[in-house]
C-alpha cells in the first residue's frame, strides 16, 4: 500500500512524521525535536503504531454533522479517511499540534459583533467561512474563531458553539450548567451568550499570553482509547490518570476538584461527562501538569429523559446513591467523609444559587421560557 505522511508540529516546531503503510499509523519523532506530541508518548528512537490514528492525533478531529459536512464538500477531491483530514485542516487544528503547514491568519472579528449581532442566523455564515478552520472535536456544531475583545483590548481566541432543532436551546442549556459550575467554585473557561441565544462562546485555555500553546491532553488520550471510545471507561481509571500525572503537593486538590465535577454533574443531569470532557493541561511535561478546566458541561436529561452518566463508576452506569459517591470519594479520591460532605453542600448551594438566576432571566419568549422552566426542574439539589 501506498504511504502516505504528513508532517507534525508542536509549539510550531517541527517534531515528527506521521504516516499511514502497510495498514497501520506511524510516528516517528525527528532527531532534534523538542516537546513531546503527548505524555503518552515520550521521545524515542523506535516507532510509535497503531492500528488505528494515535489517540493524540484524533483528539480534535471533527465529529458529527460538522465531520459529514467536511466529507461531503471535499471527497470527490480528495480521499476523507483520517489522513485526509488531517491534510485538510491539520494547519488550522485546536491545540498545539498541527499538521503539514503551519497557517496563521487572524481573522478581522470583533467579540461584540458575534455577542450583539441581529443577523437571523449569524452561526450559519460563520460555518460557511469558517467551517475549513474547525479543527475541533465533538458533535455538536462549534467553530474555532480569534476575535477582538474589547473589554480586554486584545485579540483573543474563542470556540463558537450553536445548536439545532434536536436539542433546542443548547446554548442556553450550557450557558446555565457553566453558570453553576462557577458558582460552586470551579474553574471555567470565560464564556458568554449572544443576545439572540443562538451561540454559546468559550474563551480557549490552552493558548498562553504570547500566543504560543500549553500541552492539553483529553482523557481519550491519557487512557490510550480513540475518540470512538469515549463512552467506555470510568471515573476510577480517570482518578488514576490524575494520581499518575499530577504532581504529589497537588494531587488531593486535583481529586477533590474532579470529584466535586462528577457531582455537579449529577446534580445537573449531565448525561455526557464522557473521557473528552476531562483532560489535563502542562507547560512541557508531567511534571508540571494540571486540570484543565471545567467544560462542556450540559443538562442532557431535557433532551434524553431516561439519559444516563457517560463514564462507570462501581461498575456500573446510572444517577448513583450517596452511598455509591462517597465510597468513590474516599477509596479512590482519599477523601474524609468531612470533605464529601463539604463538597456536596457546596455543589447544592451552587444549584440554588443558580435556579435562582433562571427564574431572574428575562426573555419575551414563550419557549424560551419553557425551556428555562424544564431546566430548572430537571435539576436536583441532593444526592439521595
Amino acid at each position: 500500500m501506498k504511504e502516505r505522511k504528513l508532517k507534525v508540529f508542536v509549539n510550531q516546531s517541527p517534531s515528527g512524521h506521521v504516516r499511514y503503510e502497510n495498514d497501520l499509523y506511524v510516528f516517528n519523532y525527528e532527531e532534534e525535536c523538542k516537546d513531546v506530541v503527548s505524555l503518552t508518548m515520550p521521545m524515542r528512537s523506535q516507532s510509535w503504531t497503531d492500528k488505528k490514528l494515535h489517540p493524540i492525533f484524533q483528539m480534535n478531529m471533527p465529529e458529527g454533522a460538522l465531520k459529514d459536512a467536511i466529507r461531503e464538500q471535499f471527497s470527490k477531491i480528495r480521499k476523507m479517511d483520517d489522513i485526509g483530514f488531517l491534510e485538510l485542516i491539520g494547519s488550522y487544528m485546536l491545540g498545539r499540534i498541527k499538521f503539514n503547514g503551519l497557517k496563521v491568519e487572524e481573522e478581522q472579528l470583533k467579540l461584540e459583533n458575534i455577542l450583539h449581532n441581529n443577523k437571523e442566523d449569524l452561526f450559519t455564515e460563520l460555518l460557511d467561512k469558517f467551517a475549513i478552520r474547525s479543527g475541533v472535536s465533538g458533535v455538536q456544531p462549534k467553530l474555532l474563531l480569534s476575535a477582538h475583545n474589547k473589554t480586554t483590548m486584545k485579540f483573543e481566541h474563542f470556540i463558537v458553539k450553536s445548536w439545532t432543532k434536536e436539542y433546542p436551546q443548547l446554548a442556553l442549556n450550557e450557558y446555565f450548567c457553566m453558570r453553576a459550575i462557577n458558582n460552586a467554585n470551579l474553574k471555567t473557561p470565560k464564556f458568554y451568550l449572544s443576545d439572540d441565544l443562538s451561540m454559546f462562546v468559550i474563551k480557549r485555555f490552552d493558548i498562553k499570553e504570547d500566543a504560543s500553546y500549553l500541552g492539553f491532553e483529553d482523557m481519550c488520550v491519557l487512557t490510550a482509547r480513540g475518540t470512538e471510545a469515549k463512552y467506555d471507561g470510568s471515573y476510577e481509571e480517570c482518578v488514576r490518570v490524575i494520581k499518575d500525572i499530577i504532581s504529589p503537593e497537588h494531587k488531593k486538590e486535583t481529586l477533590k476538584i474532579f470529584f466535586k465535577a462528577i457531582v455537579m454533574n449529577h446534580l445537573l443531569k449531565n448525561g455526557d461527562g464522557h473521557l473528552k470532557n476531562y483532560g489535563i493541561l502542562y507547560e512541557n511535561s508531567y511534571k508540571d501538569a494540571y486540570l484543565a478546566p471545567i467544560y462542556d458541561v450540559i443538562t442532557t436529561t431535557v433532551y434524553i429523559q431516561k439519559d444516563i452518566p457517560a463514564l462507570r463508576m462501581s461498575d456500573g452506569k446510572l444517577w448513583w446513591k450517596q452511598k455509591t459517591y462517597k465510597n468513590f470519594a474516599k477509596q479512590s479520591c482519599g477523601l474524609s467523609n468531612k470533605e464529601f460532605d463539604d463538597i456536596v453542600q457546596e455543589c447544592k448551594k451552587a444549584i440554588v444559587a443558580t435556579k435562582k438566576e433562571i427564574l431572574l432571566f428575562e426573555n419575551d419568549s414563550l419557549e424560551v421560557e419553557d425551556f428555562l422552566k424544564t431546566l430548572h426542574d430537571t435539576w436536583v439539589e441532593e444526592i439521595v
